[in-house]
């Protein structure tokens, strides 16, 4: 399955929110890095000690000659034993206007024996990833709590939808994620704000989340920290959902293990 993850304005932790949820993921997941501006996903969780050669050019550069199946093999990376595997982005802005944005939502869509996570950044309307957002299973937007994310997010949402064809695909397909929910608003709230479900949320956690972005070593209570056991729970949610969404034959709103999603 295809989870596609991007914000409406800021840096609400799309990268730490994909990075976390991928390394708790139910099955096996890759962390993909499609940022349009150019991401850091592997130089962040490498602490810049991965060298940054494995990536959406070079992948779609060597599945010219191979299957993308082989070519995913090769490219995709665990930069430290504490991450999940990772496909770094652009080196350059520019890089993203060569990429055949629809054969590549096409192949991440059905990587053989993993789910894919995918970091796209900021949203833009009518940018060339919105061909990425309409092959994926789920597309979630992140933002924080605060008015000023609260009004992108309510004001983005509609334009997400109406990008990805939303209405055509059955409900649920577009959710929203809170990080830091509280401050000031609740998630119900924000819920009732943005006329949408809310899939879940995860805590600021500004230690844990350095060893995401920042290459932080994991200290011994990294998979007990308050970010890790969020996201152990919502990455059980959003697997569910998105799985109902892919036509796994479970009622629209139940998850697979039949709680309801909420």
């Amino acid at each position: 399955m295809l989870i596609s993850f991007l914000s409406a304005k800021g840096s609400p932790g799309v990268t730490t929110a994909v990075l976390a949820l991928a390394a708790r993921w139910p099955r096996t997941a890759i962390a993909v890095d499609l940022d349009p501006q150019g991401g850091d996903i592997l130089a962040g969780v490498g602490g810049g000690r991965q060298p940054v050669r494995h990536g959406i050019v070079e992948l779609l550069v060597e599945a010219r000659n191979t299957s993308m199946a082989a070519a995913m093999g090769r490219q995709v990376v665990r930069p430290t034993p504490h991450s999940p595997p990772v496909l770094a982005g652009f080196g350059a802005p520019g890089q993203a206007a060569t990429v055949p944005w629809d054969l590549l939502g096409s192949h991440l869509v059905d990587v053989p024996g993993a789910d894919v996570l995918a970091d796209c950044g900021r949203f833009t309307l009518d940018h060339a990833v919105s061909a990425v957002l309409r092959r994926s299973d789920l597309v979630v937007l992140v933002t924080g709590s605060s008015l000023r994310s609260v009004r992108a997010a309510a004001r983005t949402l509609p334009l997400i939808g109406r990008e990805v064809g939303e209405a055509n695909r059955g409900p649920g397909r577009l959710t929203l994620v809170i990080v830091g929910p509280d401050l000031p608003y609740t998630a119900e709230e924000i819920a009732g704000g943005c006329q949408i479900e809310v899939a879940g949320t995860l805590p600021h956690d500004s230690v844990a989340a350095d060893v995401w972005l920042d290459g932080a070593r994991p200290g011994r209570g990294f998979e007990r920290s308050r970010l890790q056991r969020a996201a152990g729970v919502l990455a059980g949610e959003l697997a569910d959902r998105a799985a109902v969404c892919r036509g796994a034959g479970t009622p629209p709103g139940v998850g697979l293990n039949g709680r309801v999603l909420r």
